[in-house]
């Protein structure tokens, strides 16, 4: 009998076994354990900022409680901003923080951020989901139109960041010309779900068109 025909040692069958078993768990495993590990984050965050006070009026830190405080606080503010005398006051009150130095930047960067814009522009921040030849022609990489700034005679530049997988609050900023940038049809969520989960939850199929000049924003 012929090395070739001989079958690999037992240990050699089993470990490797092991090993196909391993990784498969760590697939498997992975995108539970990393949203278990976000979301358990992100009640931690919220609920540690108001335990100080529950301490003082309960004698003790109740977890959880911090938490149901601040849903309620959100559905009753969503409530009143619904009303049309909240948006007439929330406007005023939003100038005078814009113009307040230091916070107001802060706080116009963030909204900037958020989904939505004015009407009559296109959205910008992680609300607008676009692709462009990055790192080189004919590689798609999937990103959001954060801005745009003017190059002087060469046009317009759109600020785009790319999120790394599977951890999108770290990536890079890149500057394209708005003409390579093409807008995509995905929603920012189903945009961060493909990046978080490495492709594992893409969509079927993908629709993407050059950024119209008369959408562009100014």
């Amino acid at each position: 009998m012929t090395t070739e025909n001989q079958h690999p040692p037992f240990h050699r069958r089993f470990w490797d076994g092991v090993a196909r078993r391993f990784v498969r768990g760590v697939i498997l495993l992975f995108p539970l354990l990393l949203t278990f590990w976000l979301v358990k984050f992100a009640f931690d965050t919220l609920d540690g900022l108001l335990q100080p006070a529950i301490a003082v009026v309960f004698g003790r830190e109740l977890t959880g409680l911090g938490v149901a405080i601040i849903v309620v606080a959100l559905l009753l503010v969503g409530a009143v901003a619904s009303t049309s005398v909240f948006r007439w006051t929330g406007r005023g009150i939003e100038r005078g923080i814009i113009s307040t130095p230091g916070i107001g930047s802060i706080y116009g960067t963030t909204k900037k951020l958020l989904p939505g814009s004015g009407p009559g522009e296109m959205s910008m921040g992680f609300d607008t989901v676009v692709r462009v030849e990055y790192p080189r022609h004919g590689v798609w990489t999937v990103g959001f139109l954060m801005g745009v700034v003017d190059n002087g005679q060469d046009g317009k530049l759109g600020v785009v960041y790319m999120p790394s997988t599977p951890m999108p609050q770290s990536g890079w900023l890149i500057q394209v010309p708005l003409s390579e940038i093409e807008t995509v049809n995905w929603s920012s969520s189903v945009a961060m779900q493909y990046i978080i989960s490495a492709g594992v939850t893409s969509p079927s199929s993908i629709q993407a068109r050059p950024m119209e000049i008369s959408s562009r924003p100014k």
